[in-house]
């Protein structure tokens, strides 16, 4: 975990954020229970594009969407439990859902920060601005730009992508306080476009350009391929990342891609068991909620459904801690095929568990390497700390 040891960051997109949370850490570490930092959630189960790496397909994509009832009242019940932040960004296109506007508002209006992630293409001014003006940041996933757009977003035309450029480059115009950002997924049909699309990323304006690991959750996802691949596009993702600018971040997650080729490749994570939900609760775009996305449709593991019964029952149901107490204590290889959103939270959870002293800003400063180190990082939060 070198992001502790270095400079802040303004966007600390290849590690977690938990630093930031000392209280909730020291409870955790006295065994007592607390509530979701972040909610990572889909709103809806489906798609208007069928892209080459999709990972919703190996969640089961269908028609399945939450009501707009369910999720006004899912951000009620986040503002009551201390819910920092609710980032959309799961196992469907959220735009999909018109309930997708009065959410992030109901949720503002709660006090609960929001994100979202979209391919973008079902966007126009009038929900753009809306958007904007709730979100604490919105995101385009473009992995193909021009020519290779239509290749890798299966079921779009190049008309489509220039017509999303427009839509980026308003929202660049028009973002107020949110975060503009574009992520690609890199596939070696993406290898040759990564300078491309760091210059591209550059000419819109947008705040950063993240590029980021193909996690591969083995059967039903619709193409493989040798992480290792990596290896070959090194030197242009480094050029990528050297043309950030004072305006746009290039970030390249170079950890996040290493644990992919070493889970993927090697079945090893570096950690044992996954300790970390307790911190990160995720829910499918049909409103069932889960421990993570590889568990997504599998009932043993679901903890409730917020179609159904509200977010705080679910909480403070005995199920809930049941399976989290289960996941706990079960190794990894039986339960995962790669890596996943958790990995950076696990590797810092099993730091700080194995160092704990008893005390936590103690645990934390030893992390860090000093406690100059530790004040450095504390007094300098990297945005949107909300988001795990």
């Amino acid at each position: 975990m070198d992001y502790l040891k270095e400079l802040p960051k303004r966007f600390l997109m290849d590690g977690t954020k938990l630093l930031w949370y000392p209280n909730e850490l020291d409870k955790f570490a006295k065994g007592e229970r607390i509530n979701p930092l972040t909610v990572d959630m889909g709103i809806h189960k489906g798609c208007n594009m069928f892209c080459k790496f999709c990972y919703g397909f190996f969640q089961h994509k269908s028609k399945e969407f939450i009501p707009t009832s369910a999720l006004l009242r899912f951000a009620k019940d986040a503002g009551k439990v201390g819910i920092k932040g609710v980032a959309i960004i799961g196992d469907g296109e959220p735009t999909l859902n018109m309930g997708l506007y009065p959410f992030v508002q109901a949720l503002t209006d709660n006090g609960v920060r929001s994100a979202v992630a979209t391919n973008g293409l079902l966007l126009d001014s009038r929900k753009i601005d809306i958007l904007v003006k709730n979100c604490s940041w919105l995101r385009f996933n473009v992995s193909g730009i021009r020519d290779k757009y239509s290749d890798i977003h299966r079921g779009t035309t190049t008309e489509d992508f220039y017509r999303l450029e427009k839509l980026i480059k308003y929202a660049v115009g028009h973002k107020g306080n949110c975060t503009i950002g574009l992520q690609m997924v890199l596939i070696p049909e993406c290898f040759e476009q990564v300078v491309d699309y760091a210059k591209w990323a550059i000419e819109l304006g947008v705040d950063y350009a993240q590029i980021k690991q193909f996690s591969d959750a083995g059967e039903g996802m619709p193409m493989h391929f040798d992480i290792g691949k990596y290896k070959e596009v090194r030197e242009g993702l480094e050029e990528a990342e050297g043309l950030s600018n004072s305006q746009t971040q290039i970030i390249i997650k170079w950890k996040a891609m290493k644990d992919s080729e070493r889970i993927t490749m090697g079945k090893s994570w570096g950690f044992d068991k996954c300790l970390d939900l307790p911190f990160l609760f995720q829910i499918s775009g049909n409103g069932k909620c889960y421990p993570c996305g590889y568990l997504f449709n599998n009932k043993k593991y679901c903890y409730g459904d917020i179609t159904k019964e509200s977010l705080i029952s679910i909480l403070g149901s005995q199920r809930y801690w049941d399976i989290i107490r289960e996941i706990g204590n079960t190794p990894l290889k039986e339960l995962c095929s790669g890596q996943c959103r958790h990995c950076s939270s696990l590797k810092f959870i099993d730091k700080f568990l194995k160092g704990y002293t008893g005390n936590t800003i103690d645990t934390l400063i030893k992390m860090c390497g000093s406690r100059k180190q530790y004040e450095l990082l504390r007094d300098n939060k990297p945005e949107h700390v909300e988001f795990l």
